[in-house]
C-alpha cells in the first residue's frame, strides 16, 4: 500500500527534478545545444553549499542559494562566451557543440575532484559524503507524520524559481527576446535583438537555477563529486519527456519520473520482490513508454514524425 511518507518523498524528489531539468530544456530550446556541462552546474552548486556549510560554517540556506546561483550562472556564461559562441561563429554544428560540452564536463568534473582532494589534505576537511542540514527550515509534525525541513525548503525554492522564470520569460522584454531567438534565431537577429547578450542572460538563468537544484539535492542525498553524474539519466529523461521543448511538460515529466522511482518502485518491491537497484531500469522504462505513446520526443514533442511527413507531402 502507498503511505503518506512515500507521497511526500515523491513530491520532494519531483520538485528537485523539476528545478534540475527545466533549465536544461530552456537552454536546449534556445540554443539547440545538448549541454552536458549542465551536470557540472548541479555538482558545483551542491559543492558551493558544502563549502559554505563545512568550511566556513555558514548554515543559512538563502546565502547558500545566492552563492550557488551566482556560481552556476557565471560558469554557464563563461562556457558560452569562450567555447560555444566562438565555435558557433566558426560554423560548428550541434554535434561539435555537444562534443565541446562533453569536454567541458570532464574538465569541470576532475577539477572539482582536485579541489576536494586538496581540501582534505590542506585544511583537513572531508568534503565527500556530506548531507547538509540548514538551520532555516525545521521539520514539522502533521497528523503523526514528519514533514522534513528539507521538503519545506524545496517547496519554497522550487515555486520561487519557477515563478521567477515564468515572469521573466512571459512578462519582460528580455524574456520575450529569449522566446524570439528560440522560435526563429535568424528573424530575431534581423529584428535587432542583441543575440549574444540575450543568450548570455539565458545561460546565466539556466546555470544558476540548475546550481540551486544541486544545493537542494544534497539536503536529500549525500554530496559527492559525482552528484550531478548520478542524476544524468533522470534529468535527460525528464527533458526528453518534455520534448526538449516544453517547460510545462518538463515539469510534468519530473513528477512522472519521481512517481515511478518512488511509488512505482515501492509497489514493485512489495508485490513482485523487485530490488530497489532496478530504479534506473524503472526510469528508462518510463521514458521509453512516454516516447512510444507521444513520439517523436515525448509529451512535449508535438505530432508524431510520420504525421508531420504526411502533411508535408500533401502540400
Amino acid at each position: 500500500m502507498i503511505n503518506p511518507n512515500q507521497i511526500l518523498t515523491m513530491v520532494h524528489i519531483g520538485l528537485i527534478y523539476m528545478v534540475l531539468a527545466v533549465p536544461l530544456t530552456l537552454s536546449y530550446k534556445t540554443t539547440k545545444i545538448i549541454n552536458f556541462v549542465h551536470i557540472n552546474f548541479i555538482t558545483y552548486g551542491a559543492y558551493m553549499a558544502v563549502f559554505l556549510y563545512s568550511v566556513i560554517g555558514l548554515k543559512n540556506v538563502f546565502v547558500a542559494a545566492v552563492a550557488a546561483f551566482l556560481l552556476g550562472g557565471m560558469m554557464a556564461v563563461i562556457d558560452n562566451v569562450f567555447v560555444f559562441e566562438p565555435l558557433r561563429r566558426r560554423g560548428a554544428n550541434v554535434v561539435i557543440l555537444m562534443i565541446a560540452s562533453l569536454g567541458l564536463w570532464i574538465f569541470y568534473k576532475y577539477f572539482l575532484y582536485s579541489v576536494v582532494d586538496a581540501a582534505s589534505r590542506v585544511i583537513k576537511v572531508n568534503l565527500v559524503s556530506q548531507l547538509i542540514r540548514f538551520e532555516n527550515f525545521p521539520s514539522l509534525y502533521v497528523g503523526g507524520y514528519v514533514v522534513k525541513g528539507s521538503l519545506l525548503m524545496t517547496i519554497l525554492f522550487s515555486f520561487l524559481l519557477m515563478g521567477l522564470l515564468y515572469i521573466i520569460l512571459q512578462k519582460t522584454a528580455i524574456g520575450k527576446a529569449i522566446r524570439a531567438i528560440s522560435d526563429n534565431p535568424g528573424l530575431a537577429e534581423i529584428s535587432g535583438i542583441p543575440r549574444s547578450k540575450v543568450l548570455n542572460f539565458m545561460w546565466f538563468l539556466a546555470g544558476g537555477i540548475a546550481s540551486i537544484g544541486g544545493m537542494l539535492w544534497i539536503t536529500y542525498a549525500i554530496a559527492t563529486p559525482e552528484v550531478g553524474d548520478t542524476l544524468i539519466l533522470q534529468i535527460f529523461a525528464i527533458a526528453v519527456i518534455g520534448g526538449l521543448n516544453s517547460l510545462l511538460w518538463t515539469s510534468v515529466g519530473a513528477f512522472i519520473i519521481a512517481a515511478a522511482e518512488t511509488i512505482g518502485m515501492a509497489l514493485l518491491n512489495q508485490y513482485f520482490g523487485v530490488p530497489t537497484s532496478f530504479k534506473p531500469f524503472i526510469t528508462f522504462s518510463t521514458l521509453l513508454t512516454v516516447i512510444i505513446a507521444f513520439p517523436p520526443l515525448g509529451a512535449g514533442g508535438g505530432l508524431p514524425y510520420r504525421f508531420i511527413k504526411k502533411r508535408r507531402g500533401e502540400k
